[in-house]
């Protein structure tokens, strides 16, 4: 073969490799360009859910602490001069309307009580002061008031605390599983369970009500659920569900210092 033909050949083919090369190499980078721009895009809307998130968050909080105050400043206020009023009224009564006057004043005591109560759960300030797992108990012990719920609660591990606004947050996560569950479970136990270790912590939530199938939920619960664990992910904890129909519910909220 002619020499000038194997030099083109060799030549053609060195041509044809170093394009091939460069196509491999302008690929590559354009996969990999296009791989960080999805990833930036994600990261950015990540983030863009985030502050949205965290904005209701702050407008939810201070709507709770203007009720909360409200409650507290006002509507007790007013029912403890009712209970005032109700007092000099009694000792002008006749003896036969005194028994139903005493049980009035104990029904106005009670609801001045519960009011209170339920103004110490709304309000960030008071929650944030005592930590997590003082506002839980609390929260429970509130519940437990009402006669309508047996409640478990248990405690395991040295108590910590975290950053004060991702208290807040686990802890309107467990005031909401707690509320869906008073709404939707038809329950009469409820278990809570709290264990604490150096490098996390595991909340458990369970009731023996009536369950459901998790494939199946509703939409609205279903999109309940989906903003607790974007509360969760806020705050880097976990939220975990299993349920069964006619077998209760559980929910595991795992968190770390």
């Amino acid at each position: 073969m002619d020499k000038d033909i194997i030099f083109s050949m060799v030549i053609a083919t060195l041509l044809f490799l170093l394009m091939t090369c460069f196509i491999v190499t302008f690929w590559m980078i354009y996969q990999r360009r296009r791989a960080m721009h999805r990833e930036e895009k994600k990261q950015l809307h990540v983030a863009y859910e985030k502050e949205v998130l965290h904005s209701r968050l702050e407008m939810k909080e201070q709507t709770l602490k203007h009720i909360s105050e409200e409650i507290h400043d006002n509507i007790s206020q007013i029912l403890s001069l009712a209970k005032l009023n109700i007092g000099i009224m009694e000792s002008n009564c006749p003896e036969s309307l005194r028994e139903r006057i005493g049980d009035t004043k104990q029904l106005i005591s009670k609801v001045i009580q519960d009011l209170r109560d339920l103004s110490g759960s709304m309000d960030t300030d008071t929650i944030t002061a005592r930590g997590v797992y003082a506002a839980i108990s609390a929260e429970l012990d509130r519940i437990k008031k009402t006669g309508a719920y047996i409640v478990n609660f248990n405690s395991s591990g040295t108590v910590w605390r975290m950053d004060v606004s991702r208290e807040l947050i686990l802890f309107r996560i467990f005031q909401e599983v707690l509320n869906n569950l008073i709404k939707h479970a038809s329950a009469s136990v409820i278990d809570i369970d709290i264990c604490y270790t150096a490098t996390l912590c595991t909340l458990s939530i369970a009731d023996n009500g009536k369950g459901f199938d998790i494939t199946t939920l509703p939409e609205s619960r279903g999109m309940g659920l989906r903003n607790m664990e974007k509360r969760s992910a806020m705050i880097g904890a976990s939220l975990q569900l299993e349920s069964n129909v006619l077998n209760g519910t559980l929910i595991r909220i795992v968190f770390t210092p």
